[in-house]
């Protein structure tokens, strides 16, 4: 993965533009207009894992998405990385902390995603909830206490301990207390499923229900393999039944009951310091874990077009996504709520949402106007969007002046604008001087100082259905009033549109 984050690195420094930033966001494009990293500076100085972001991309979709604390030379230290197929399908997803990876999930061709949860006690994962404990030297130690010694397991992906995995925890024989043992199940000492094990010589498993104990093993047991250096614990999940194995033999097989709790934790009741080493745990992701409704990614901008939350954006914003979403900001009030795709016009590179709320409203009159005339060539236009929209951080949407220039029809049929392109201004709506929509930013043109837009005058009949209008001129309520004014309408118009690939599909058919 090393030469992934090299290349990042490398990627951002060939850039269009670096705007010098002492506090606040700094956003860095290569020269295709694409979001090369983002960083956030305070009084000059770049914070440290405070949502450090570098982008890596085939065409227009994001290969590699890099968060954390990021070094140049062993990549992301402190955060994740996502990584994408060239049609935007997740293919894997890891996240680091101490420089070391504490989770890996990898999906195939088919979308099936399989996860690993590692710690190696190189240093503290911060995945362990309990007090008077300590990592070093590639081991974990339970500090002594007066009572039983409890660790509990809280990675930041959760594991389903309904759904079938496999675990393998190494303990140490030699200077380690009496017993060792991992919970399944845990909720508190009174609830959970313990595998215990003394001296690396004996087991036991025993079952706490609401403070009621049952031993499973019958007692004590003989370990068929010991080991004298060091005792490998395996637990398995399949169906039913839990295999729990030491040393690469079958010691039990315990019928599978429904848990009080969700955590593994290791646990000693001995005096004196408990010992663990390396912690692995398999599991393949179910189609409806709660991962990857989490798993979103900024595609494109988008702007409201009916006071009840009917959303344009571009189609390739809305492109093979499951399911999506809109996020932005009214009344200094941020909102992220869940979209339907009413609508997509491939042909004319076009998509209509529909926020799935109510009683979500967006403006009370249409807040812009248009006309029945296109602006004159050199006429002053803007752009107000989400240039980072793909990055996942929501900041302030931006605005990019330009002009109307003549005789640009680009190949795609699309007018061209002599205005600054960024990828995540996508979707965003172009407006004239007196706050008239005359366009959307649809892809780059010739140059990076170009846009392409998709004109509203030549599309103006379909514009007005989906608006829902059929005056053949609005006029705008802003024309006349400050930038600051326009600006402040335009801000809570646009939306960030966010892209889920898994799960249940919301997008309508192509007409």
């Amino acid at each position: 993965m090393r030469w992934l984050f090299l290349l990042l690195l490398l990627n951002g420094l060939s850039v269009a533009s670096i705007s010098q930033v002492r506090n606040g966001w700094r956003s860095v494009y290569d020269k295709e207009g694409r979001l090369s990293r983002i960083n956030y500076y305070d009084n000059g100085k770049l914070v440290i894992d405070s949502n450090r972001y570098y982008q890596y991309y085939n065409e227009n979709t994001p290969k590699a998405i890099v968060k954390g604390e990021i070094n140049s030379t062993v990549g992301c230290i402190n955060g994740t990385v996502t990584l994408y197929d060239p049609a935007g399908m997740l293919t894997n997803y890891a996240i680091n902390s101490g420089g070391n990876k504490i989770y890996d999930l990898t999906c195939d061709y088919y979308g099936s995603c399989s996860s690993v949860w590692i710690d190696f006690f190189d240093s503290d994962s911060k995945s362990w909830n309990g007090v008077a404990y300590a990592i070093a030297n590639s081991q974990l130690t339970l500090k002594d206490q007066e009572k039983m010694k409890v660790l509990v397991y809280d990675p930041p992906v959760p594991i389903d301990l309904e759904q079938a995995f496999a675990c393998k925890l190494l303990i140490p024989v030699k200077n380690n207390n009496e017993t060792q043992a991992l919970a399944v199940g845990w909720k508190d000492e009174k609830n959970c499923l313990l595998f215990e094990i003394k001296g690396g010589r004996e087991f036991a498993i025993t079952k706490y229900d609401n403070g009621l104990q049952t031993s499973i093993s019958n007692g004590w047991q003989a370990v068929d393999f010991p080991h004298h250096e060091t005792s490998e614990m395996v637990l398995k999940r399949s169906g039913k039944n839990f295999t729990f194995e030491i040393n690469g033999s079958i010691q039990f097989i315990v019928p599978a009951t429904m848990f009080r709790g969700n955590h593994f934790a290791l646990v000693s009741r001995s005096g004196g310091e408990a010992k663990f080493n390396d912690w692995i745990v398999r599991y393949t992701l179910p189609e409806n874990d709660p991962f990857f409704d989490r798993h979103w990614i900024g595609k494109a901008t988008g702007f409201f077009i009916s006071s009840g939350g009917r959303v344009l954006t571009t189609h390739d914003a809305v492109m093979d996504a499951k399911q999506v979403r809109v996020k932005g900001k009214i009344n200094d009030e941020e909102f992220t709520l869940p979209a339907k795709v009413i609508r997509v016009d491939e042909t004319n590179n076009l998509a209509v949402l529909q926020v799935n709320n109510p009683n979500f409203k967006a403006f009370e009159i249409l807040p812009f106007g248009y006309s029945n005339l296109s602006p004159v060539s050199e006429s002053k236009i803007y752009c107000i969007g989400f240039p980072n929209a793909i990055s996942g951080i929501y900041q302030a949407p931006e605005v990019f002046e330009g002009k109307t220039i003549s005789g640009t029809i680009a190949a795609t049929g699309n007018n061209q604008l002599e205005l600054d392109f960024r990828n995540g201004m996508i979707g965003a709506p172009v407006f004239d001087i007196d706050f008239n929509f005359i366009g959307i930013c649809s892809n780059k043109g010739v140059e990076l100082k170009y846009s392409e837009i998709i004109d509203f005058h030549h599309n103006s009949r379909l514009f007005m259905a989906y608006m829902g209008q059929t005056e053949r001129k609005i006029d705008s309520p802003l024309k006349g009033k400050t930038y600051q004014e326009k600006y402040k309408v335009g801000a809570e118009l646009v939306v960030i549109v966010e892209a889920n690939y898994f799960g249940g599909s919301n997008l309508a058919n192509t007409d």
